[in-house]
């Protein structure tokens, strides 16, 4: 009898923790992305609100009123600083909705997607046509240089850079874009990935691709393209070549910020394709989205001090801008030396 009852017993034991198995694997537990954000986003978002919208401030005001825009590179340089002040904008928000707990309305939750994709696919447009102009200056493209020293044709290429950015990214993000509902509200925090919060398998796989493509493989393929020929001279002739290496390294600074985020964020979109749909890889994924986008985020601060490290020229006019009893003597010093580098280089443009 003894015999009898324990086979049962053990076969039943047996059909327990294969139940209690199924059961953790149902109910997988989640990556809280609330306790992160409500530690470290509002501090760190608060602190690169004000060094990006100051910086990027004193960059349009120096391009502006002392470099000027007679020059592709400065209207583009422009567009850049704009950029990120769109997407600095956006910071504030979600610091406060991260430390209150909060959530936004659905016509400012749209709102703050548009500036943070005008901020982010902007940035790498600019990026790009910043990395050709440089090269057609290298290759002395003649025609290229007469054409673009009209202002009209500065304006129009800045025009349709905005336009392709609009119409094509921003437009389809917005339509996409559904905020999640939890219990009577709608979340819209910045735990909840701002740029791709969309539920549907097919667009939030598409807006993943567009994101990748057009922030990450498009500017590394033109980088990559344009700058390999004029390497030699720039490691040669280093003052000849400062633009150049400004912006190579502005490039080079916003893939390596931005390209983490992104890969987290393809590898999260197609987890079934690469096999990281079980409960660890779901966890790990989650985690390194939120991390990799909350580095990301601090890119919109970064260009300011890329320019005062890298330019002779803007820590120059930085100086000036803070002490305007020297500006005769600066304005006449920078006159005399674009017109000894016009003489030098006839085929590139000054800063």
């Amino acid at each position: 009898m003894a015999n009898y009852t324990s086979a049962p017993e053990d076969e039943y034991d047996v059909l327990i923790e294969g139940d209690l198995k199924d059961n953790e694997v149902e109910q997988c537990d989640k990556y809280d992305a609330q306790v992160l954000s409500a530690q470290l986003v509002p501090l760190l978002f608060s602190l690169v609100f004000l060094t990006g919208l100051l910086g990027n401030i004193v960059v349009v005001l120096i391009l502006v009123k002392y470099k000027g825009l007679k020059h592709v590179e400065n209207i583009y340089f422009l567009n850049l600083a704009v950029s990120n002040l769109c997407f600095s904008l956006t910071l504030p928000f979600w610091a406060y909705t991260a430390s209150h707990g909060g959530s936004l309305s659905d016509p400012m939750c749209k709102i703050l997607v548009g500036l943070c994709s005008v901020g982010l696919y902007g940035g790498a447009l600019f990026n790009v046509l910043l990395t050709v102009q440089r090269y057609l200056v290298f290759s002395h493209t003649r025609c290229f240089s007469r054409a673009t020293r009209k202002v009209p044709c500065r304006i129009i290429t800045s025009v349709l850079a905005w336009v392709t950015v609009i119409i094509l990214v921003i437009l389809p993000e917005c339509m996409f874009y559904k905020p999640q509902m939890e219990a009577p509200v709608y979340k819209c925090t910045f735990s909840r990935p701002p740029f791709l919060p969309m539920e549907k398998t097919f667009r939030k796989n598409f807006l993943t691709l567009m994101m990748n493509i057009s922030v990450i493989v498009c500017p590394l393929f033109v980088l990559i393209f344009f700058y390999v020929p004029m390497r030699k001279a720039l490691r040669f002739r280093e003052r000849r070549f400062d633009l150049f290496k400004l912006v190579f390294a502005i490039v080079v600074v916003f893939l390596l910020i931005w390209t983490p985020y992104n890969v987290a964020l393809f590898l999260s979109a197609f987890k079934e394709y690469f096999s990281l749909d079980d409960c660890e890889s779901n966890y790990n994924l989650d985690r390194s989205v939120q991390i990799t986008k909350i580095i990301a985020t601090t890119h919109c601060c970064v260009n300011p001090l890329l320019y005062v490290f890298l330019e002779e020229a803007f820590r120059k006019y930085l100086r000036h801008l803070f002490h305007l009893r020297n500006s005769t003597p600066l304005q006449s010093s920078e006159e005399s030396v674009q017109g000894t580098s016009r003489d030098k280089h006839s085929h590139s443009t000054q800063l």
